[in-house]
């Protein structure tokens, strides 16, 4: 029998509030999206979001018609925001893929409260960074072009471009990632099917409570519970996140050695690669604990999402940081020590350059504030990881900015340069993509299980204390 977590010793800081049981934890999660009547702050939420997709095609409308120099763009800074918000983007989804995957693989059984937070937010990101790599291209209607399908011009991709490999990144990115999202959400589906057809017998709105049910039974694939249903659901679970896992590595990583393939300075550091792999993970943690955050609180998810998930989610987010320290000294240490003048040159102008902004950000968001979490009662406060997640999450878009646009203003030649600004355009379009990416997760939160049931009714079974972690 399921037990409350009533029991003093099983206090010893548990990842469930005391007093919840196998019912409670099944009908707090369904009646968010089942029960509850839409608020009025939702709604308010949905149309600012709404408003900012309506600015991203109004600025994509215009890209149509006058090309991409309205973001700023320019010879040789041909890469500039648009590229910029992708990485940002993709980095986001890659952070939260690779940390929800990694915790199933490990058993990590504290992660119920919030897997399912995650793997949404690297889904709606992954949605928002796909439109990137079709706008940027010029001639976004010929997107196909970059697909290798049998066509009868043999206009086959050119696959030393990274034009072909951004699609092939995000393609197969979002199949995985939806994948691992629909798989993992099967059973809640189910949970959510059942509660549906209890509400038939429990006032009115017969015909919305019926048409939930077949939405929700439809979606869980005839979901049983059986035994069989279980081991099948648990292999394929498991073997997604080891691809979801193997991809972002390969991803990331070839994104460095797609840098290093060119000729640019201050692309070819031999660590790069695990710069761009840590610094993913940590701008996904950072929105993981700002989403924890806000749904704990807005939703009165208290009981669920406890002090221990978000102690986990601070010491996570300090750890990446020393990583991501330790990266960024050794880029210095080595382009100062060993590097050739341009490669000087690029570090030289990150520090005190017109755009030197960018660099001091990444200290003064990302590396700095996360060392506030060696305070235990920081590490448990709900305003400072949220604060501490969104000046990491800025930190890192600056990085992205550091890496891509300091290095392309200027190369090798003086006469070559050319000074780049941020154009309007480009803030419009990236306003858009958070637009997009707030209104997708609304809609989740609206109609599906903002958290796991299953996850977090097996911590109920064992008194709210993982065996893991």
């Amino acid at each position: 029998m399921p037990s409350d977590l009533t029991h003093p010793g099983l206090l010893r800081d548990p990842v469930i509030a005391p007093g919840q049981s196998w019912e409670s934890v099944g009908r707090d999660v369904t009646s968010l999206a089942i029960d509850r009547r839409i608020g009025g702050r939702w709604w308010l939420a949905f149309a600012a979001a709404c408003g900012l997709v309506g600015l991203m095609a109004i600025s994509t409308g215009w890209l149509l018609v006058q090309g991409v120099g309205i973001w700023g763009n320019n010879v040789p800074v041909t890469w500039a925001l648009d590229i910029v918000s992708y990485d940002w983007w993709i980095g986001i989804a890659s952070g939260g893929l690779v940390v929800s995957a990694m915790l199933l693989l490990l058993d990590a059984e504290w992660r119920g409260a919030l897997n399912r937070i995650t793997e949404t937010m690297a889904l709606v990101s992954a949605a928002a960074a796909g439109l990137y790599p079709i706008i940027h291209l010029g001639r976004p209607w010929f997107f196909y072009w970059n697909l290798p399908y049998p066509n009868t011009f043999l206009l086959w991709p050119q696959v030393r471009s990274p034009l072909f490999w951004d699609a092939v990144d995000i393609i197969s990115y979002l199949l995985v990632c939806l994948s691992f999202w629909y798989v993992g959400m099967l059973p809640d589906l189910a949970a959510m099917r059942d509660r549906a057809i209890e509400r038939l017998h429990d006032g009115p709105g017969q015909e919305l409570c019926v048409l939930r049910a077949q939405l929700y039974g439809i979606a869980a694939l005839g979901w049983r519970g059986s035994a069989l249903h279980w081991q099948r659901w648990m292999q394929a679970y498991r073997t997604i996140a080891l691809f979801g896992v193997l991809l972002v590595v390969s991803l990331q990583t070839g994104a460095a050695v797609m840098f290093a393939g060119t000729v640019e300075p201050g692309w070819h550091d031999a660590l790069l690669p695990v710069t761009f792999l840590f610094g993913a993970i940590f701008s996904g943690v950072a929105m993981v604990a700002v989403l924890a955050v806000v749904l704990r609180n807005v939703f009165g998810l208290t009981p669920l999402i406890t002090p221990r998930h978000l102690d986990l989610l601070a010491k996570l987010l300090l750890a990446l940081g020393l990583v991501s320290l330790y990266c960024y000294a050794a880029e210095f240490g080595t382009t100062w020590l060993t590097g050739n003048g341009f490669d000087r040159g690029v570090l030289a102008r990150r520090f005190d350059g017109p755009h030197a902004w960018s660099t001091w950000a990444i200290i003064a968001c990302a590396l700095v504030p996360v060392h506030l979490f060696w305070i235990s009662r920081a590490r448990r406060s709900g305003v400072a990881l949220l604060l501490v997640g969104l000046l990491v999450s800025a930190g890192m878009y600056a990085d992205h900015f550091m890496v891509i646009v300091i290095t392309l203003q200027h190369d090798f030649l003086p006469s070559a340069a050319q000074s780049y600004s941020v154009d309007l355009w480009g803030v419009a379009t990236f306003a858009g993509s958070v637009g997009l990416f707030l209104a997708l997760l609304l809609l989740f939160l609206r109609y599906l299980p903002a958290v796991s049931i299953v996850e977090l009714r097996r911590l109920v079974r064992q008194g709210g204390l993982p065996r893991h972690g």
